[in-house]
């Protein structure tokens, strides 16, 4: 009976201690293309490819310049000294206007779980005016 209820509390332990997912938030301002942006990354797990994780990230971004241009949301993982995940998607800005949107690399990246706590997430917005 002893070990049975070993079994149990190392059972409601693990359950306990379990995370779904890890927040990162960062506030940027670029002064190059003046493109102030907030963004944060969960880390959501993919069940589907074993005990990997892909990144979410949620930006908030305000364009302070008039103008014609291209941009685009640029997002990284690096994991301890090198870039393991990086992706990049066009997002439509205007003048004056905030945009929030979602990126997601739930397709293209899978991290394995113990790298979660070395891994930190990364983003910027660049702006290539016409």
């Amino acid at each position: 009976m002893n070990n049975l209820k070993k079994i149990i509390i190392a059972f409601f332990l693990i359950i306990s201690c379990r995370d779904e997912y890890v927040t990162y938030e960062r506030r940027i301002i670029n002064s190059e293309s003046k493109v102030p942006m907030y963004f944060y990354a969960n880390a959501m797990p993919n069940y589907d490819a074993g005990n990997t994780w892909y990144p979410e990230f949620v930006y908030y971004v305000y364009q302070i310049e008039e103008g014609e241009y291209d941009a685009y949301f640029h997002a990284y993982l690096i994991t301890d000294d090198s870039v393991s995940w990086s992706g990049t998607i066009e997002i439509e800005l205007e003048y004056g206007k905030k945009l929030l949107g979602t990126y997601s690399g739930v397709n293209t990246a899978f991290i394995p779980g113990e790298y979660l706590d070395s891994t930190t997430p990364m983003a910027y917005v660049s702006v290539n005016y016409k």
